[in-house]
């Protein structure tokens, strides 16, 4: 097509077939020569000053949508005759073409890219803002791995874009008390990523019906899908999860979407920790029936409740336990400066440390830095070396995979080295299931960058 322009932006390629609601391009901004994804809208008939000043007021309460998992609106505006959306440009697909492409994903990577819609929604909702329209082509999955939702709206634009009926597919999302009248809110929103869970699980929605009023009795009345007898390998506790999220009644969904992501952070735990199916069902508590309790929070995150203790007048100083336990901390300290921890003992309180035993960052780099160096240094011949090199590999390796998705999130991978920009590749096809690919390319980039210093945590 010929180059026309809109607003301080130049048209280049079209992105999507023309509809009711527009039609969205491939855009670059004439000064600051920045990309962008632009929706190009007809301008209603008989549009007020009012109207207008709506629409921008929520274009600007549009662009403090800020967050990892939604794509960001950089603005709009008019010419005369059309209107403009301004959306980040993302280098990847919509979750509706990746599925269509490949039919279903591997349970693990569709329990990720759950997990990163539960935070974007957990954000936008806290800021007063519900979808209300969310299905798989409202969701963008990122050349690095990124899940990202779009077009958020609220009623001034959506008046101003405008849409005929609702299709087959916005059906498919929609929660049952919205096709019975009501207006979509945040559990709402949690059904809608039940029904795009069970799509990435499945290959396909959870109710499928050619005529459109049979498809909404199905949705209000028929049974809830069961995932893991489709899907042999979906784990019992994700399918539990994704039962939840569908429920017919909204007070039976997860309380919020703080909620589902301390379900999944529980149901990890568990699975961590080798609890089988049945300890999962029987175990009582979950976080999807969350109401705000700080004991059954506690629970979740793993802290030990706080204890009201009795008051003693004794002056503190002068208690017992407070005399004895300051001798003890004394002695302790001399023995520890006077008899460095053994070989033995540093392999142990790293390994308390390490996976399986912890999946939190901040403590496999303690194991590193307080442990597994001083194992390497003080213990050159000790049967545990090339363990603990190999643990310290694998630490570092973490480390460069956070700083990588850190940079990549706040677009600072200008200065990624070669080998960066190959690893953040491979981890993309790893991520969304083609392990072929990415182990050939992981195999690439140990023969090219294995001799490169620099690159070392990569390899």
């Amino acid at each position: 097509m010929a180059k026309s322009r809109i607003g301080p932006f130049v048209l280049e390629a079209p992105l999507s077939k023309p509809k009711s609601s527009g039609q969205v391009f491939r855009g670059i901004h004439l000064e600051q020569k920045k990309l962008a994804a632009l929706r190009v809208f007809a301008i209603p008939m008989g549009m007020t000053p009012e109207s207008r000043q709506a629409y921008a007021s929520q274009l600007e309460q549009l662009k403090q949508l800020r967050h990892p998992g939604i794509v960001r609106c950089y603005g709009g505006g008019f010419d005369s005759r059309n209107a403009y959306l301004a959306y980040e440009m993302i280098d990847g697909e919509s979750l509706s073409s990746a599925l269509a492409r490949r039919g279903r994903l591997p349970w693990e990577t569709a329990f990720e890219a759950s997990q990163q819609l539960a935070e974007a929604l957990q954000y936008a909702h806290q800021m007063g803002w519900v979808h209300g329209r969310l299905r798989p082509s409202k969701i963008m999955l990122g050349a690095q791995g990124q899940v990202k939702i779009g077009d958020w709206r609220r009623a001034a634009i959506t008046s101003m874009i405008g849409e005929g009926p609702p299709s087959k597919t916005q059906l498919q999302f929609a929660a049952p008390e919205v096709l019975q009248g009501s207006t979509p809110d945040e559990k709402a929103d949690l059904y809608a990523l039940g029904a795009i869970m069970v799509t990435m699980l499945t290959g396909k929605p959870p109710y499928d019906e050619k005529s459109p009023s049979r498809l909404i009795e199905q949705i209000c009345n028929a049974p809830i899908p069961c995932v893991s007898a489709e899907v042999l390998d979906c784990p019992v506790w994700l399918n539990a999860i994704v039962e939840q999220l569908l429920a017919k009644d909204p007070k039976q969904r997860p309380f919020s979407a703080t909620a589902l992501q301390l379900a999944f952070k529980e149901a990890q735990r568990r699975q961590s920790q080798g609890v089988g199916v049945l300890q999962h069902v029987t175990a009582g508590f979950s976080p999807l029936h969350l109401k705000g309790d700080r004991e059954e929070a506690e629970k979740v995150l793993g802290l030990k409740p706080k204890r009201k203790r009795k008051q003693n007048e004794t002056p503190f100083f002068e208690r017992p336990w407070v005399l004895v336990a300051g001798l003890l901390a004394a002695l302790s300290a001399v023995v520890w400066f006077l008899l460095p921890l053994g070989e033995e003992t540093l392999r142990h309180r790293a390994q308390a440390l390490l996976p399986p035993a912890s999946e939190e960052w901040m403590q496999w780099n303690e194991a590193r830095d307080t442990y597994l160096t001083s194992l390497v240094e003080r213990f050159p011949e000790s049967k545990h070396i090339d363990w603990a090199n190999e643990q310290i590999r694998w630490v570092n390796a973490r480390e460069a995979e956070r700083k990588l998705d850190r940079e990549e999130g706040r677009g600072r991978t200008e200065n990624w080295t070669q080998a960066q920009v190959q690893y953040a590749e491979a981890r993309r096809y790893e991520r969304f299931g083609d392990l072929v690919t990415a182990f050939d390319r992981y195999r690439a980039i140990i023969s090219l960058f294995r001799n490169r210093k620099d690159d070392r945590s990569i390899v």
